[in-house]
């Protein structure tokens, strides 16, 4: 083989990589998820702190995680998430909702405790109206800023910590 057809051939491998290689989305969620940059709808639900409702807590950053008891992406996620409201606590709040399998939440909670609310969304009303797809899937999570604005989704589990600050840099919700 020729060096020519060596240089041709790894063209075509690092254009292929690319190609096949999305790259990050610049605001996670945009474009895929249609409540991307609109105010963030009200919901009040209760769960195991008692009542919770979002207009309570505008001002302050939120995570808001949408999961389920059989995901265990999403329960990989509430570990992660707890370790990031006890560091980062006082800075950003946490809410967890989980619209089925009530009654498995505290078997999941035992096993994968956290300090932050989760609450139970009967039929999927709240879910459906931050994720707006026609098949929903966990784990999800939505960011807002202290202002009401969704500012990204991210429709994944998160690798760690470093991750999951990664995403809300991305999300402009920390500086850079």
């Amino acid at each position: 083989m020729s060096w020519g057809s060596v240089v041709v051939v790894a063209l075509i491998v690092v254009l292929l990589g690319a190609i096949l290689t999305s790259p990050l989305e610049e605001v996670p969620g945009a474009g895929r998820f249609a409540i991307v940059g609109e105010r963030a709808p009200d919901f009040t639900l209760s769960g195991t702190q008692g009542t919770w409702s979002l207009r309570d807590h505008l001002g302050t950053p939120l995570i808001i995680t949408f999961w389920t008891t059989w995901c265990a992406a999403c329960k990989r996620d509430l570990d992660i998430l707890a370790e990031f409201q006890r560091r980062y606590g006082g800075e950003y709040g946490v809410v967890g909702v989980c619209p089925e399998y009530w009654g498995q939440v505290p078997d999941v909670l035992r096993d994968h405790p956290v300090d932050f609310p989760v609450l139970y969304d009967p039929g999927e009303r709240v879910t459906w109206e931050y994720e707006r797809l026609e098949h929903t899937r966990y784990p999800f999570t939505v960011f807002v800023d202290g202002s009401g604005v969704v500012r990204c989704v991210w429709a994944y589990a998160f690798k760690d910590l470093a991750h999951l600050m990664d995403i809300m840099k991305r999300c402009g919700l920390i500086g850079g």
